[in-house]
C-alpha cells in the first residue's frame, strides 16, 4: 500500500481523473486528491471523496481558515499532503499548470504542494497539439525534467477541440502502470546507504590560483538524486563550486584531494554502496607563496595524490563500490597490449574499438581498487561529459562485459546506471 497524491488540473481529460483514482484504490492504495477551482465543473469533488474516503483539497486557505489554529496545530494542509506522498501525480497536467510548475508560482493547492513534496512526481499533460508543440510549453517541459520530474508523452489521436494529434491523455490503464512502476523503482536501493562523490577538487598553488578541473558535478549530482528516488539514504560529498542537491539528501562539501580522502574516509564504515563520480586532481601544488608574482617566470612542483578509490574498500570491503572513469578517446587508435598505437580506425559499426579502449583503460580500477563497475565516459567530445547537460557512458562490470548507455540527459544516464547495476 502506498500513499499517492493526485492534482487535478481544469483539462477537458480531468474526469478520466475519476477512473484512474478507482483503479488505484482496487490496489488498497490510500489516495489523497487536490483540485484547481476550475477542475470542479469537470469533475465533481464529492464523487472523489466517495471514492477516497478522504476530503478533496481546493484552497489553501478555507473560509473557516484562522492562523491562530495553524500556530497552535504546527501544521498546514498542503504541507501535511505533500509530506504523505509517496508519489505526487498531475493527471490532466494542463499547458498553464506546467508553466506554473515551471515558474515555481504558488497560487493554488496542487501548485504549493508540489514545491513542498520530496516524493516522486508524474506529470501528464493533456492539451491541444498545437499547445504541445507551442515552443514555450516545450521549455517549461524541459525545465520539469531538470527538477527531476517525470513526464509521461501525451497519446496522439482525437482531441477535445474536434482536431486530432498529440495531446491526448493516455489510457488511465497505462497511467497506473507508470505510477507503478515509479513506486517499484523507489524501493530498489530502499534502506542502503549510498555515498556519491561529485565535482572536481583543486588543488591550491598560491592564494589566488589553483589547478583544477573541469567538472562541475552535475553528473555525482544526478547520480545522488537517482540513488534517493530509488529509496537509498544517501550522502552527497561535493566540490565547493558543485550544485547541492535540494532533496532530503546530506549535503557535504570538499575542496582539495585531502579534504575529500579525509571526508570519504569518515564515512565509510556505515556506508553500504559509493559511486566515487569527483574528478580527482592526480597532482597537488607545493604551496609557493602568497601570490606569485607576474613579473617573473615561475617553476611549480607537483606531486602525486594518493589514488582515493584505491582505499575504499580497505577500509570496508563489504562495500558494493563504483568509479568513473574520464577517457578522451583518440580519433585514431586501438588497444593493443594496454597501449594505444596510431592506425587508420577501420570501418566499426558496433563500436567494438572503443569497447576495447574502455575496457582496457578501467583494468586498473578493478585490479587496485577492487571496484565492482567502472562507468567509462568520453570527454573529447564537447556535446557530453564535463560542462554540458548530457552524457554517453560505458557500465565496464568484472566479468569485462560492457553496457553502452546511448547518449541521454545526466538525469536519464543516472537512472539507468543504477537500474542497470542493482536490478539484477
Amino acid at each position: 500500500m502506498s500513499h499517492i497524491v493526485i492534482g487535478i488540473s481544469s483539462g477537458i481529460a480531468a474526469y478520466k481523473s475519476l477512473d484512474l483514482i478507482q483503479l488505484l484504490k482496487k490496489d488498497n492504495h490510500k489516495i489523497y486528491v487536490m483540485m484547481t477551482k476550475k477542475a470542479m465543473h469537470i469533475v465533481s469533488p464529492g464523487k472523489i471523496e466517495e471514492i477516497t474516503g478522504y476530503p478533496v483539497f481546493v484552497n489553501v486557505f478555507e473560509d473557516s481558515f484562522s492562523y491562530e489554529q495553524i500556530l497552535k496545530r504546527k501544521k498546514v494542509d498542503h504541507i501535511e499532503v505533500a509530506k504523505k506522498a509517496d508519489i505526487f501525480v498531475v493527471v490532466p497536467s494542463t499547458a498553464n499548470t506546467i508553466a506554473k510548475f515551471a515558474a515555481g508560482l504558488a497560487d493554488d493547492f496542487i501548485s504549493t504542494s508540489i514545491l513542498a513534496t520530496t516524493a516522486p512526481v508524474l506529470i501528464c499533460p493533456s492539451m491541444n497539439d498545437k499547445m504541445w508543440h507551442h515552443p514555450a510549453t516545450q521549455r517549461n517541459l524541459k525545465t520539469l525534467t531538470s527538477f527531476g520530474y517525470e513526464i509521461m508523452m501525451p497519446d496522439t489521436g482525437s482531441l477535445a477541440c474536434g482536431t486530432d494529434g498529440i495531446g491526448r491523455l493516455p489510457d488511465v490503464k497505462k497511467i497506473k502502470k507508470e505510477i507503478e512502476g515509479i513506486l517499484l523503482r523507489k524501493k530498489l536501493l530502499e534502506g542502503k546507504r549510498v555515498l556519491v562523490t561529485g565535482g572536481g577538487t583543486i588543488e591550491p598553488i598560491d592564494d589566488a590560483r589553483v589547478i583544477t578541473n573541469r567538472s562541475t558535478g552535475k553528473m555525482g549530482k544526478a547520480i545522488a538524486e537517482a540513488s534517493y528516488r530509488y529509496g537509498a539514504r544517501v550522502t552527497y560529498l561535493h566540490a565547493h563550486n558543485a550544485e547541492p542537491s535540494q532533496l532530503p539528501i546530506k549535503n557535504l562539501i570538499f575542496t582539495t584531494s585531502e579534504d575529500l580522502q579525509k571526508s570519504l574516509i569518515n564515512k565509510l564504515k556505515d556506508i553500504d554502496i559509493v559511486f566515487h563520480v569527483a574528478a580527482v586532481s592526480d597532482f597537488t601544488v607545493k604551496r609557493v607563496g602568497k601570490k606569485l608574482s607576474s613579473s617573473v617566470p615561475h617553476s611549480i612542483t607537483l606531486s602525486p595524490t594518493k589514488k582515493i578509490i584505491n582505499e575504499i574498500k580497505k577500509i570496508n570491503p563489504k562495500i558494493t563500490l563504483i568509479g568513473f572513469k574520464a577517457i578522451a578517446f583518440p580519433s585514431e587508435a586501438v588497444v593493443k597490449r594496454g597501449h594505444p598505437e596510431r592506425v587508420k580506425r577501420p570501418k566499426d559499426p558496433e563500436n567494438t574499438w572503443i569497447l576495447r579502449v574502455a575496457q582496457n583503460d578501467s583494468q586498473k580500477l578493478f585490479t587496485n581498487a577492487d571496484v565492482d563497475y567502472v562507468i567509462v565516459n568520453d570527454i573529447s567530445r564537447p556535446d557530453i561529459g564535463f560542462e554540458t547537460e548530457e552524457n554517453e557512458v560505458y557500465i565496464v562490470s568484472k566479468d569485462k562485459k560492457i553496457k553502452k548507455i546511448e547518449k541521454a540527459s545526466k538525469k536519464d544516464i543516472a537512472q539507468k546506471i543504477i537500474m542497470h547495476i542493482f536490478d539484477l
